[in-house]
């Protein structure tokens, strides 16, 4: 085994690369939003956003694989690590107690592998939902696109199918919440000054990311737009 990979089996190596892959994700989510947001400006400007990224053709999918792939290995050095920290302290503590400094233990950070789960399971029903849709078609100009916006609209007129996109989305701002200042912990960006100033940006980032999800389903569903 080369120094590289044995580096990254290792416990540091791991929480490194957790880190990294973390940060990767969040910068996705937020491009990602981004374009959601673009529902706001009408149908012509989220069908022309969608049109836009579909001319990359193949190099689209690869993109696509390459953030499962991403997605995929972030999610199992999370479950590698905590199950290695459930080998090492079988039993639970009864009360947490923290070594100096404000105490970071809250539902977010002990429900990572939860929460990080239950969003593996959305992206799945998320891509057959969106990706893998055969959509209606539209014509602006004389190009013809895929109706992304008819699709959401759809979708998200659909009870069932907000109420699950809502709740999934406060779970993605509670996972960010924690992971976010995690992600600078593990590659050693934190000290005793800047760690509270981090945990606030990592709040409020994941606040807004998660209201901002949630904004479109829900004006979708009242009819808000």
């Amino acid at each position: 085994m080369s120094k590289a990979a044995t580096f990254l089996n290792s416990q540091v190596g791991r929480k490194i690369a957790t880190g990294v892959t973390g940060f990767g994700l969040v910068l996705f989510i937020i491009v990602h939003l981004l374009g959601n947001l673009a529902y706001f400006a009408g149908a012509e400007a989220i069908n022309t956003y969608s049109h836009t990224l579909h001319q990359l053709g193949p190099l689209l999918w690869i993109v696509r694989l390459g953030l499962l792939a991403f997605f995929l290995y972030h999610a199992w050095l999370g479950v590698s690590i905590w199950l290695e920290r459930r080998r090492a302290r079988p039993e639970k503590y009864e009360v947490y107690a923290s070594r100096g400094g404000a105490s970071r233990q809250s539902w977010s950070s002990s429900s990572m592998v939860l929460t990080g789960i239950l969003l593996f399971l959305f992206v799945i029903t998320h891509l057959n939902t969106f990706a893998f849709h055969d959509f209606a078609t539209i014509t602006y100009g004389g190009v013809e696109m895929h109706d992304v916006h008819a699709r959401l609209t759809e979708v998200f007129l659909q009870p069932l199918y907000t109420v699950y996109y809502v709740v999934i989305m406060v779970l993605l701002g509670m996972h960010l919440r924690h992971g976010v200042w995690s992600a600078f912990q593990s590659l050693g960006w934190m000290s005793r000054k800047t760690n509270p100033i981090i945990y606030s940006i990592a709040f409020v980032l994941a606040l807004i990311i998660a209201i901002g999800f949630i904004g479109l389903p829900l004006s979708i569903y009242f009819q808000l737009v």
